[in-house]
């Protein structure tokens, strides 16, 4: 990639006005890394995650949750296999709990 030539008051002054990092990229002809490197650099704040950013990481499942929910639905789908009926695929280890639809 090019060398970069930016005017730092620029970059102050865009940030400022609430630009985004992509705007800054594009503006500058850059990288994304290279703007969140700048900004750390120029010791400016990072931006603060949006409300859809935090919706979706907030209800994000752990990989723990998602490790489970794989194990419930193999023990259910290799229930309906061997034709049991849902209250005996339950009582294997499932305990009740329907995390997965058929």
């Amino acid at each position: 990639m090019a060398k970069v030539r930016i005017v730092e008051a620029e970059f102050r002054r865009l940030w400022a006005a609430g630009a985004s990092r992509m705007d800054l990229a594009e503006r500058f002809k850059c990288s994304l890394s290279w703007v969140d490197n700048y900004r750390m650099q120029l010791g400016l704040p990072a931006r603060q995650p949006s409300a859809m950013q935090e919706c979706y990481s907030a209800n994000d499942p752990t990989p723990d949750q998602i490790a489970e929910r794989a194990r419930e639905c193999r023990e259910r789908h290799y229930a309906e296999r061997r034709g049991e009926s849902e209250m005996a695929s339950q009582s294997r280890g499932s305990r009740g709990r329907r995390m997965c639809r058929a």
